[in-house]
């Protein structure tokens, strides 16, 4: 169904009920005006006498008690409708139907026409396997409001029909490790189900030093398979490529957070979290946290040995240097990397090489050793120490990393109106005003490589220029600016790149 006859579908299903309580109300408002109006039609206009205004009254209160609740529940009716109208759409939600087959639930779908070929590919398939077999089965439809998510592909439905049908033909399984993969109708389908599977990762041209297998167990066996288990060569070469999800390690690198690290791994930040008993989101560089990662039901192994070209790391070599503050660093001598030519036998895995043995090295250039400079010279309270504290009190309601289909290049901090905001390290307040978006806004520089900004406020109690200690008020919380509540959005920039407030502060 598309988009056009799915909404006048809608409106259709919408219409007829609000139709009937356009209907009921006017009713409804008919019966009003008789019992209310008349009597004022009946004196022409003229008001009523006092007994009769009294016994007006009495009826009309009588007629309240007798019709309020209709009203009342008319209106009701009304509001659920828009409400469940809205739910829907804001829920990807749609009119659809359920597809049952024998009495069983086989998908959901949208329009009728993807079952009509799916049911005409299981009937080509038939006949490929069983000549002149048909398939007579008839689908039976019920309308529902169906979940976009979750509806059935052509595929999934031929799978499903064919799963419906009783017959054993004679047929090649592919067994993985011992496990029964798929069924191919010939042995020559699944040679050529392996040799094209194979070129995914080795290339078009497999070169002649390289040697190419799997690292699976791989048999073909000749036997009697069920009918929904027989794929032809270009299904069974897209159902190899499928992945599952194998539980792997993950080393989290600078300027990683959860969210990032769910994008990477297709994921959300609450499933890796429920693998991680141990961590919170403020995740630092170097921790090793617990991710699925989506691997091939069949990986191929390629080992070749190659000449290659590779730089050769530089050391660095610290020295302390009394003129300089704790925390700064200073870059005496630049570090140059090295290169030298190898001879290597390359090992990989779907195509990520996974082993390097180094078999001859030869140095082109040797590398040059970097010198910084370590400060240890004691820090005034107003500059930056390198580490912060908490801004304010309150409680995290929205992270870094992505929301609403856009970047949040700080965190949100909900507390209480007028509440403390303290500078999260010594440094120079380098803009303190209104920003658009931002509200009162506040910007630290901690002269270190680090800056913090603080927005949102209700007020600001520094200016432009002037020198903080860690923990000096700065503000007080509000919701100025693009807000929708009163909180405080937290920014922390390395070297000019936001980053992740969670990786220095607690919350």
């Amino acid at each position: 169904m598309n988009l056009k006859n799915e909404t006048e579908a809608q409106i259709v299903f919408i219409s007829e009920k609000v139709k009937s309580l356009h209907s009921k109300f006017f009713d409804f408002c008919e019966n009003i005006g008789e019992k209310v109006l008349n009597p004022f039609e009946r004196k022409n206009g003229h008001r009523l006498p006092s007994e009769e205004m009294l016994e007006y009254k009495k009826s009309v209160k009588t007629l309240w008690r007798e019709s309020g609740r209709k009203i009342l529940s008319t209106a009701a009716t009304a509001l659920a409708i828009i409400a469940m109208c809205t739910v829907v759409n804001l829920l990807g939600w749609s009119l659809g139907y359920e597809v049952i087959v024998d009495g069983e639930n086989i998908g959901m779908v949208t329009d009728k026409a993807v079952v009509d070929d799916a049911i005409c590919e299981t009937r080509d398939e038939i006949k490929i396997y069983l000549g002149d077999a048909s398939y007579s089965k008839e689908p039976v439809f019920v309308r529902r409001i169906v979940d976009e998510k979750t509806l059935s592909t052509k595929d999934d439905l031929k799978r499903a029909l064919l799963s419906n049908v009783d017959m054993m033909v004679e047929a090649y399984g592919v067994y993985i490790d011992g496990k029964l993969a798929l069924g191919v109708s010939s042995a020559d389908a699944a040679e050529w189900v392996f040799a094209n599977y194979k070129k995914k990762f080795a290339g078009e041209e497999i070169a002649e030093d390289m040697s190419v297998d799997f690292c699976e167990k791989i048999d073909v066996k000749k036997e009697f398979l069920h009918i929904a288990l027989l794929n032809t060569p270009e299904e069974a070469l897209e159902s190899l490529s499928g992945n599952t999800k194998e539980l792997t390690s993950y080393t989290v690198e600078d300027n990683d957070s959860l969210w990032s690290i769910a994008k990477k791994y297709d994921t959300t930040v609450e499933h890796i979290l429920a693998m991680n008993d141990e961590i919170t989101e403020n995740i630092k560089a170097g921790m090793v946290i617990k991710v699925e990662e989506a691997v091939p039901l069949l990986s191929v192994r390629t080992v070749q040995t190659v000449s290659l070209v590779e730089p050769v790391p530089y050391t660095v070599e610290k020295i302390k240097d009394d003129s300089l503050y704790e925390g700064r660093t200073e870059v005496k001598q630049s570090g140059v990397d090295g290169s030298a030519k190898i001879l290597a036998r390359v090992t990989k895995i779907n195509g990520k090489e996974v082993q390097k043995d180094v078999l001859e090295s030869e140095t082109l250039s040797s590398p040059v050793t970097q010198i910084e400079k370590i400060g240890t010279k004691k820090r005034p309270a107003t500059t930056g120490s390198g580490t912060f504290i908490s801004p304010t009190f309150g409680t995290l309601s929205s992270r870094y990393g992505g929301r609403w289909g856009r970047q949040h290049t700080g965190i949100d901090i909900a507390g209480s109106y007028n509440s403390a905001i303290k500078a999260a390290d010594g440094g120079k307040v380098i803009f303190a005003g209104w920003m658009s978006g931002y509200g009162n806004y506040v910007v630290i520089d901690h002269e270190n490589g680090y800056q913090t900004g603080y927005g949102h406020c209700a007020s600001l109690t520094v200016s432009e220029g002037d020198r903080v200690a860690k923990g000096d008020i700065i503000a007080k919380m509000g919701n100025t600016g693009r807000s929708t509540g009163t909180h405080l959005h937290f920014e922390v920039k390395k070297n000019g790149e936001f980053v992740n407030p969670l990786k220095y502060v607690g919350y």
